[in-house]
């Protein structure tokens, strides 16, 4: 793994150095999970907003048919082949 560096505010990286000792890891790899999540976190919140654009009004019924067809032309697709 390439090595970047992150400028952080001395109070948040000595908290983050006391929680690295508390679970035995390094700042890095600390630092590592607590991007990977958040960036985790934002991409769910974006396709969250994608999918409520995409449902529109429909009830939760009408979405399980959606989807059910869906399936449906997929499984009959593939039999096609």
């Amino acid at each position: 793994m390439t090595s970047k560096n992150v400028a952080i505010d001395t109070p948040i990286f000595e908290r983050a150095e006391q929680v690295a000792q508390e679970q035995g890891t390094t700042v890095d790899a600390l630092a590592t999970k607590a991007m990977g999540r958040e960036l985790a976190r934002l991409w769910l919140r974006r396709i969250g907003r994608e999918a409520q654009a995409r449902r529109g009004n429909m009830t939760d019924e009408q979405v399980e048919a959606v989807v059910e067809q869906a399936i449906q032309e997929d499984r009959a697709a593939q039999r096609g082949r």
